[in-house]
């Protein structure tokens, strides 16, 4: 089987400062695949440089085949590659229907040659509400359809910031900490969606997170990482064996009901 994203030898220095150092790894078709490490041991630096955000100073990433190193975010983004962050990225003036249509807008219709087609305007205006109405069913928005977007509870907000990213029509979703900010409950219905999102629509899911419990009830594999270096790549149940990522985690116990 190929793989979906490849992470090959990637390395980032700030000056004197190795943020990553040669970081591989692999994502196949239908997985759901965490990132995890301590504070400040690289994780969102590598992120930036998967999706374009920085330049890496060696290393390559590939997707779907494609050399896309070097790619821009908007670049990544055509290709399918699309990434949510940590806090609510949502227009907090427009309504929860009109920011669904605003990512479908940078799909259909992102590059101004588009905008010139008239008969492509038109599909996207035929299709937009049937498209917009099919994502707050699956998101669980419906109730909010009509509300301005930051009258949401955080929560609500968090979760309309993926319907958006879905919305563009990724091949992979790159999430970097869905479940930052939010409680309990809100951290489980996180974790829902984003099997819903691998289950029902076939996208692939790759994740940055410090939830623990959620990232072991939902990722096939996980990524280990350590001041910017790999520990280890497994299962669930064999991370939470690992004696170097318990180590690294200062000995907090990985074991979860």
């Amino acid at each position: 089987m190929s793989a979906v994203l490849e992470v090959k030898e990637l390395s980032k220095r700030f000056g004197g400062l190795l943020a990553t150092n040669n970081v591989s790894f692999t994502t196949e078709r239908g997985e759901i695949v965490g990132v995890i490490g301590p504070n400040g041991a690289g994780k969102s630096t590598l992120f930036n440089l998967i999706t374009g955000t920085i330049k890496p100073s060696s290393g390559r990433v590939s997707f779907y085949g494609e050399d896309i190193t070097g790619c821009t975010p908007e670049q990544a983004a055509q290709r399918g590659l699309i990434r949510t962050f940590q806090s609510a990225t949502v227009f907090k003036e427009k309504t929860v229907r009109d920011n669904l249509r605003i990512g479908m807008q940078f799909n259909r219709l992102g590059r101004p040659f588009q905008l010139l087609d008239r008969a492509r305007v038109k599909e996207f205006r035929s299709d937009a509400g049937r498209m917009a109405t099919e994502l707050l069913d699956f998101a669980g928005l419906e109730a909010y359809a009509d509300r301005p977007a930051g009258d949401l509870p955080y929560g609500a907000q968090k979760i309309l910031g993926v319907a958006m990213a879905l919305a563009t029509e990724p091949k992979q979703l790159l999430m970097d900490e869905p479940a930052a900010g939010l409680n309990p409950v809100e951290t489980e219905s996180m974790g829902h969606l984003i099997q819903k999102i691998r289950l029902e629509r076939q996208i692939d899911v790759v994740l940055v997170e410090h939830d623990m419990a959620m990232v072991t009830s939902i990722c096939d594999r996980i990524v280990v990482i350590n001041r910017g270096e790999i520990i280890t790549i497994g299962t669930p149940e064999e991370i939470q064996r690992h004696p170097e990522v318990i180590e690294a985690y200062l000995g907090v116990d990985l074991e979860f009901d």
